[in-house]
């Protein structure tokens, strides 16, 4: 519900918004490593280097808006290894490969949280698509 509630306010999505994007995720990321290493003192998180696929896949291809055409196509990280495609192909833009393929958002989760959309799924107020999967 962390994530949630910090990036579903209604006045402000605060963990999307600006540096929120870097300091919210890095920050609740860190503590979830470390309530994992509570439990497992080997256990730690991927984390993304973002930078070095701007470096391989932009900044050779001398793009400067190079995200759909290169990183998302070419970074290992949008495989089915990792997270999925970048760019599903799917009709509702649901993740169709890989461990996070068709994978349920909650439904009718009013009973979970304060904050859904209009179709009661788990999700931003303002998100009003109604496919009750994860999206990209």
């Amino acid at each position: 519900r962390k994530h949630l509630y910090g990036a579903a306010s209604r006045e402000c999505d605060h963990w999307h918004d600006d540096a929120g994007i870097m300091t919210h995720h890095v920050g609740f990321t860190l503590e979830f490593e470390r309530n994992l290493q509570l439990v497992n003192p080997s256990v730690s998180m991927p984390y993304w280097e973002y930078t070095q696929d701007d470096a391989d896949y932009c900044v050779q291809s001398g793009s400067t808006t190079c995200w759909q055409m290169s990183i998302s196509t070419s970074s290992p990280i949008f495989s089915d290894d990792w997270f999925g495609e970048a760019v599903p192909t799917t009709s509702d833009h649901s993740i169709s490969s890989g461990r996070w393929a068709s994978l349920a958002v909650m439904q009718k989760a009013s009973n979970y949280s304060t904050v859904t959309n209009s179709y009661g799924l788990l999700r931003s107020p303002w998100n009003t698509d109604p496919t009750p999967k994860v999206m990209r």
